[in-house]
């Protein structure tokens, strides 16, 4: 249908970021794509199973973002 994967580019932006793409530009690969899509989605697995709500899990992956973004900074200076 049209609306498949509607609401899908957060979980897609992290997986990406947390597999090592850099959100500024430069390389990613696909391997490291489909290792964050694995752990983004191992992750929200365990917050349904804690019967966290659907905000806090949003906010939990947005973290790890900002986490892994913070990281690769740090690995480039």
């Amino acid at each position: 249908t049209t609306n498949l994967g509607q609401g899908m580019e957060f979980n897609v932006i992290a997986a990406a970021v947390i597999g090592g793409a850099n959100l500024a530009g430069g390389v990613g690969t696909a391997f490291g794509a489909v290792v964050g899509a694995f752990l983004i989605e191992v992750i929200r697995n365990s917050l349904i199973l804690l019967g966290i709500s659907t905000f806090w899990q949003g906010a939990f992956i947005g973290s790890f973002i900002i986490v892994a973004v913070t990281f690769d900074r740090l690995r480039k200076t």
